[in-house]
């Protein structure tokens, strides 16, 4: 039976158990920011080269300055999108519970944790196309980090660094390792030989972050359930076996040059009802936002980094 409009009814509490729900395995909005919009669509800038072009700048005598403009132009208009699963929380499941409220929480939790994979793994696979990232190279055999004798981790990122810093004049500030990779390069001897007089020893995400010069290492660490409904289980990583440099603002903004932003108009919310039925209550997440990607001149894949 579908619930009508005056069944439903929205639930601050359990909306904010699923704003509060964190994993710290998911990092898609470190890699693309979080930007609050006021409504649904509307227009971000893409920037140009032309806030680089020198211009004449000198002013005569009761003259006017010369005016100039950002070097942006508008995109087309992005259109966020709402993204909600629901479960249903029997009502044999709550009677068992010490907590009427604890089944309801489990459900928002459980629901919130699909939402965050599938926008995990739709900006892992975007990111993992040589096609979207044409900043791009592609190790194999001896080059692969994974070949401790023979690989080079530190030149193959500064030949990345390189490439975008040719086309933005920035240097990336973030390096995104995937969880395999991330393993393998803690045991490189290039990474040991230059952290092994530190006070600690061991190769942290920080200590990786001033190796290769960059100011945040991320690890991504998310894994999915890859086989498909009634099937083996097959548990796989996200972020597969690459690695990406990145430059992503600290300042998120619409006119704000990054690799990209997640535009989001509402925090997630979560609504509920009762079904007569099946003799339990749905819960529903909703979570509103869209994915956009500012300036791939931002990003330097790494493809097949580790065998």
């Amino acid at each position: 039976m579908k619930p009508t409009l005056y069944d439903i009814k929205f639930d601050p509490i359990l909306s904010n158990v699923s704003v509060a729900y964190k994993n710290a395995e998911y990092v898609a909005e470190q890699v693309l920011p979080i930007v609050k919009v006021a409504s649904s669509s509307g227009k971000y800038f893409v920037y140009d080269t032309s806030h680089l072009r020198k211009t004449e700048s000198l002013r005569g005598m009761g003259a006017s300055a010369r005016e100039v403009d950002y070097g942006v132009s508008q995109s087309t208009a992005f259109n966020i999108k709402e993204h909600a699963l629901q479960e249903l929380v029997p009502d044999e499941l709550v009677n068992q519970a010490p907590s009427p409220l604890s089944p309801e929480m489990d459900a928002v939790e459980n629901v919130t944790e699909k939402l965050l994979v599938e926008k995990e793994y739709d900006l892992s696979a975007y990111m993992a196309s040589t096609t979207n990232i044409s900043n791009n190279t592609t190790l194999s055999g001896t080059d692969q980090w994974s070949d401790f004798a023979n690989s080079n981790p530190v030149e193959d990122v500064r030949t990345g660094k390189s490439a975008i810093h040719a086309k933005i004049f920035r240097d990336p500030n973030v390096l995104l390792l995937s969880k395999q990779v991330y393993d393998k390069l803690i045991d490189h001897p290039d990474i040991v030989d230059r952290i092994k007089y530190s006070s600690l020893g061991v190769a942290t995400p920080d200590l990786m972050a001033r190796i290769f010069d960059v100011e945040k290492v991320i690890v991504g660490a998310a894994g999915y359930e890859s086989a498909t409904e009634g099937q083996a289980s097959s548990m796989a990583y996200i972020w597969g076996k690459h690695a990406w440099l990145l430059y992503v603002t600290s300042r998120p903004a619409v006119k704000q040059i990054s690799f990209g932003y997640h535009f989001q108009d509402a925090v997630r919310i979560v609504d509920k009802w009762y079904d007569k039925v099946r003799k339990g209550t749905f819960v529903r997440v909703t979570d509103r936002y869209t994915r956009e990607i500012v300036s791939t001149d931002c990003a330097y894949l790494i493809y097949n980094a580790v065998a």
